[in-house]
């Protein structure tokens, strides 16, 4: 079996709803070697903005102007992952709520490029705290990624809500919780991501 290529992915958006918001800044950080990307993009459509996700990731309005265009951050990532010589089924997307928040938004930004998102597999460290949490015996029902660092003796960098910094923390988090010996694979959910027709146009 080849072996899995990890990448810690954040993203930070200008809302919560897939197809109406859309991101505004990305970051990845490679395992193997823990090179770390970070990009903004420019809004397309800035006045769709959900005030409160401005104020969580302390921006102002004009800095939704500010950045690359989604085609070439798509492309620039889309070259970092190729460095790695991989193909999508053997790299696996890592992140905090990653499956029901971020990979909508990744795969959207993507196809609206005209691209299939280039990993199949997805780990959520919210599911990889939780099978901690049980083994460990807690009941609480805290896993957001400050708490599970904590939880894990670990003081999180300050500066969440930045990409940057919830990557670096995450990344962090995945490490810690493989040397508490828990496997990943058991948690890893495939989604692979296809172009629609109307994406091909």
């Amino acid at each position: 079996m080849p072996e899995i290529k990890y990448y810690i992915v954040d993203t930070e958006t200008t809302g919560l709803r897939v197809g109406w918001h859309e991101i505004t800044q990305i970051s990845i950080i490679r395992c193997s070697d823990r090179k770390q990307l970070n990009r903004y993009i420019k809004a397309h459509h800035p006045k769709r903005v959900n005030p409160i996700a401005l104020e969580k990731t302390g921006r102002v309005y004009s800095d939704l102007f500010k950045g690359d265009g989604r085609k070439e951050v798509v492309e620039f990532c889309n070259n970092f992952f190729a460095e790695d010589g991989a193909n999508p089924e053997e790299r696996c997307i890592v992140g905090h709520n990653i499956i029901k928040f971020d990979k909508g938004f990744l795969h959207e930004l993507w196809s609206g490029e005209g691209f299939e998102f280039p990993a199949c597999l997805w780990l959520d460290t919210m599911l990889y705290i939780g099978a901690w949490k049980k083994k460990k015996g807690l009941t609480t029902r805290k896993s957001n990624l400050n708490w599970s660092l904590e939880a894990l003796g670990i003081t999180p960098r300050p500066g969440g809500h930045n990409a940057v910094v919830d990557t670096q923390n995450n990344y962090i988090l995945w490490d810690k919780l493989k040397k508490e010996g828990l496997p990943a694979v058991p948690h890893m959910k495939r989604f692979a991501h296809k172009l629609s027709p109307e994406d091909d146009d």
